[in-house]
């Protein structure tokens, strides 16, 4: 891990819910024992009536930081302060004002960890008390907006307090270890590149399933479903890394404008009713929060293409849901099938294929054909493994550490998100106009007209 030399304070909002609890604390805990937070300070900001004490206190009795050592916790726990704060009330900033010019010399990060409801109140607070110097970072939790018109608008309106370069839009997935290590799999071995276009590659497979349900989210995700939730953000990530020229330098401007042009460049088909399916869970509408008349997709599959040079025909397929048989995500390469009649006498070759797994574990499997041992001619497929035994830095571990640190390579650029939505809207006006929502049973493998998206083109999912 980079260690950080600046003098920084990192103000969290946001800092007594779930998010906080659950990721970011532990994450700086974890920075913290790598010491890598020597120069940097925490001011916990939350509506919950605490002092600092009671709020250290809180985060002890909650369990919310695994520690080895106490004493290395409770000297962790005196870089936090915590103030009770209207987020939603402007007006009232003034004893953060207060509270952080207490803290000279240090630059200042906003990270709001809360509904984007209040990212315009919490940005209008910090402008208000006149926070928002050139010097200063603000950090957004996704969503980022829940259409095209929203996004604009909450961009327009950060952009009026922040320039682009101080603002640092946040999708945790990309700060897993083997997304990162996509870009280094395909850039950094001639073994692979030259295969990577149309020649070679027969289509690409995205994954991401999750086993439970909607749980506790009800009411968010019934607004957002599926395309909102997962395929705007998460999974367009993915295909950008996965299909992305080769930038001219690895930094974030030149990375950044290589995966802009691959959204830009994304076609659905002409009948879009046949590129999409839409599927909700049984008993979605039986969760808290959910009206009976709810046509929320909890499930998303759809095949584009990449129309650039590189990739031009090579069909893409997307797929996630909810409460599906088990939680996966992963990247599938799948190459054409051999041309040459060799060793095809007796069984058709298998598929060469590469696989990202990225959760439940992490790692790189490339899939190949060798001599079936004791064979004259008959073959078998095999796999080579990279599997990530290492205990990695967690998502958000990487994502603090590089915002503390200024570097934009891990956010999303606003450019992105622009041209990210202008698909997923068109998406979720389809769906809005498609008159299938397939039903599928929970733990199960989603709707069966999933498997059509494939088997019309003569393939199916890895």
């Amino acid at each position: 891990m980079v260690q950080i030399s600046q003098n920084n304070l990192l103000v969290i909002f946001g800092a007594t819910g779930d998010l906080a609890k659950r990721k970011l604390i532990p994450a700086l805990y974890s920075l913290y024992s790598q010491k890598a937070l020597e120069h940097t300070s925490v001011l916990a900001i939350g509506r919950k009536s605490f002092g600092s004490e009671e709020f250290r206190t809180y985060l002890k009795s909650d369990s919310i930081i695994s520690a080895e050592s106490v004493s290395d916790r409770d000297e962790f726990l005196k870089k936090i302060d915590y103030l009770e704060l209207p987020m939603n009330e402007p007006a009232g900033y003034e004893p953060l004002r207060e509270l952080i010019h207490s803290h000279p010399g240090k630059n200042i990060t906003f990270y709001l960890s809360v509904p984007q409801e209040l990212f315009e109140p919490i940005v209008s607070g910090i402008a208000h008390i006149g926070l928002n110097t050139p010097s200063s970072r603000v950090a957004f939790e996704k969503p980022f907006g829940s259409d095209l018109e929203s996004a604009t608008k909450l961009n327009a309106f950060v952009a009026g307090a922040f320039s682009e370069d101080q603002i640092f839009r946040i999708d945790h997935y990309v700060g897993k270890e083997t997304i990162q290590n996509i870009l280094a799999f395909r850039f950094a071995n001639s073994l692979f590149e030259p295969v990577w276009n149309n020649h070679y590659i027969d289509n690409i497979q995205i994954t991401a399933t999750e086993s439970l349900g909607v749980e506790s989210r009800g009411a968010y995700y019934d607004h957002a479903g599926a395309l909102r939730d997962m395929v705007q953000n998460h999974l367009f990530q993915v295909l950008a890394l996965a299909t992305m020229e080769p930038p001219h330098t690895l930094t974030s401007t030149a990375i950044h404008d290589e995966k802009v042009k691959v959204i830009r460049s994304l076609r659905l088909g002409k009948d879009l009713a046949s590129h999409v399916v839409f599927g909700q869970y049984t008993g979605y509408k039986n969760e808290g929060g959910i009206p009976e008349s709810s046509r929320t997709e909890t499930f998303a599959a759809l095949r584009l293409e990449v129309h650039n040079w590189r990739l031009k025909g090579i069909p893409i397929y997307l797929r996630t849901g909810k409460a599906l048989a088990e939680k996966k995500t992963k990247v599938v390469i799948e190459f054409r099938k051999n041309a040459s009649i060799l060793y095809n006498e007796q069984d058709e070759l298998d598929r060469n294929r590469i696989i990202f797994e990225i959760s439940p574990y992490e790692g790189i499997s490339v899939g190949f054909n060798v001599k079936e041992y004791g064979e004259a001619k008959k073959t078998r497929a095999v796999w080579s493994e990279f599997i990530q035994t290492k205990e990695g830095p967690e998502a958000y571990e990487r994502i603090l550490s590089d915002l503390l640190l200024g570097d934009h390579t891990l956010f999303t650029r606003w450019d992105m998100i622009e041209e990210s939505w202008k698909i997923v809207d068109h998406l979720v006006n389809c769906k809005e106009h498609c008159p299938m929502l397939y039903p599928y049973e929970i733990g199960g493998n989603g709707p069966t007209a999933a498997n059509s998206l494939l088997e019309v083109d003569g393939r199916e999912w890895f």
